[in-house]
């Protein structure tokens, strides 16, 4: 017996008080790492989230113990996957009588995820993620729980930790998985599945096993099965290490991330259209401030920082050193680089839609696509007009030089007009955009006031003088614009 009692403890690398008070050893630990990460507070009902194999086993069992310390009220939540078949049904009835036994409610959901990820095109892995926090959430909400508990440990940190090296993911990625993430708590992510597995075998706590853990084609199993042994030969304690080296990440990460809370303000700013970064001052950044600062542009955007490779975040900072006005990188999931004179303007690209619609006239045209209403009127120059009120835009032009009907479209290829104040010199549209420095990603977007194929009004920009009211015309025509109600 004692031989045996030694060769647990070489081989688990415990104290004695580890195996000898294993329960109460892991029980103090979980508790101090609630109180170091402000987990609980008393009063709290948490949802806890029970698979029914070892981790959330003991997670709940603890969890039982630590309730009389924060008065806290618990409620099982297992959501059945369907992934598995009978194994599945056997775990939800598992985790149905161990709720009865223990006398915590339960919650239990089926929900078809392989037909969820086949629709979505989502990995078993990331359909079953997203699956289990839509349903851990919507437990929480209908019975008003204030926490969700989860039964992540050192070794899932560790794990991770290994995935995303291997993926090249930085700093921020390494951190891997946060102790506290809004309402969710990990109390078990400062231990490790052998202090889990020594913890119920003392507490005589019965569990399930999932055979997927078993099989090889999945990444986090090969680590588990083929690297983690491998790297314990020269680091008995690498679960541990590895744990501490993303906690000391997640902290530094946290510390940029705050400072750079603070210095973004100056840097980058929400326009209707993308979101703007100073040229001068981004570039006079650090690379590493640069990588984080155009991450959050993109999500700013909308768009999945997370889905761009370190390649192409470095491909884009190259872009935004060098390129000239005007100039547009393509990035992956419709993402835009573009340089607009002192700024850059990252934004998600939408198709360009031609459009074309004809006006009443006279009359008032709603026109949804650009989201304003257009009113014109027909009137002798002797007339006057009694209304007055505040347009967007507003221009007459001699009513008999133009032909019907009258057009409000987009830019065609091609395009010429002669702006007034030219002396009636014929100007391409594009050149006139240029001129203006008007930012190509807003050219499609500027309406066109056009009659007989000529453009009259550039609208919001200049009019055509060869079509305008004169101490002569007979009959004016007048355009007015305003948003649309």
């Amino acid at each position: 017996m004692i031989c045996n009692l030694f060769d647990t403890l070489h081989r688990h690398h415990f104290s004695l008080a580890e195996i000898i008070f294993p329960c109460l050893m892991l029980t103090a630990k979980v508790k101090q790492t609630v109180e170091r990460f402000g987990m609980l507070k008393p009063g709290d009902f948490v949802v806890v989230a029970v698979s029914g194999g070892p981790d959330s086993i003991c997670l709940l069992s603890i969890l039982q113990v630590l309730a009389k310390d924060y008065d806290l009220g618990l409620h099982i939540a297992h959501l059945d996957h369907m992934f598995r078949g009978k194994e599945s049904t056997d775990e939800a009835l598992f985790v149905a009588r161990f709720a009865k036994k223990l006398g915590i409610p339960v919650t239990i959901e089926k929900i078809d995820v392989p037909s969820f990820c086949s629709e979505y095109g989502l990995s078993p892995q990331e359909g079953a993620r997203i699956a289990r926090y839509r349903f851990l959430h919507s437990v929480a909400k209908d019975i008003r729980a204030t926490r969700i508990a989860t039964g992540h440990t050192a070794d899932d940190q560790a794990e991770t930790f290994i995935m995303r090296l291997l993926r090249g993911a930085g700093a921020s990625g390494l951190s891997a998985i946060p102790p506290v993430r809004d309402n969710i708590i990990r109390p078990l992510i400062e231990s490790t599945r052998d202090e889990v597995m020594v913890y119920l075998e003392e507490a005589n706590h019965a569990f399930m096993t999932d055979s997927s853990n078993a099989k090889p084609a999945y990444t986090r199993n090969r680590i588990r099965l083929d690297i983690l042994p491998v790297l314990k030969q020269f680091n008995p304690r690498i679960i541990e290490t590895l744990a501490s080296e993303a906690a000391l990440l997640r902290d530094e990460d946290e510390a940029l991330e705050t400072y750079l809370a603070a210095l973004s303000p100056r840097v980058i700013s929400l326009e209707k259209d993308g979101a703007a970064l100073k040229r001068e001052k981004f570039n006079a950044l650090p690379q590493a401030f640069k990588r984080r600062l155009f991450r959050k542009a993109v999500r700013i955007v909308g768009g999945d920082s997370a889905g761009l490779s370190s390649i192409q975040i470095d491909e884009a900072l190259m872009f935004m050193v060098a390129a000239r006005t005007g100039r547009i990188l393509h990035l992956p999931c419709r993402l835009t680089v573009e340089r607009e004179y002192e700024r850059f303007i990252v934004s998600m690209q939408t198709a360009a839609q031609a459009f074309s619609c004809t006006l009443t006239l006279p009359g008032v045209t709603l026109v949804p696509e650009f989201g304003l209403q257009v009113e014109t009127k027909i009137a002798e120059t002797s007339a006057r007009d009694p209304e007055m009120k505040n347009y967007l835009w507003q221009a007459e032009f001699d009513y008999d030089k133009i032909q019907c009907p009258l057009i409000l479209r987009t830019r065609q290829h091609g395009d010429r007009f002669c702006p007034t104040g030219m002396g009636g010199r014929n100007k391409k549209l594009q050149d006139y955009f240029v001129d203006k420095k008007i930012p190509r990603r807003k050219r499609d977007a500027i309406p066109l006031l056009v009659s007989g194929g000529e453009i009259l009004w550039v609208i919001g920009h200049r009019t055509d003088g060869r079509y305008l009211r004169r101490p002569d015309t007979k009959r004016v025509l007048t355009v007015r614009i305003q948003n649309a109600e």
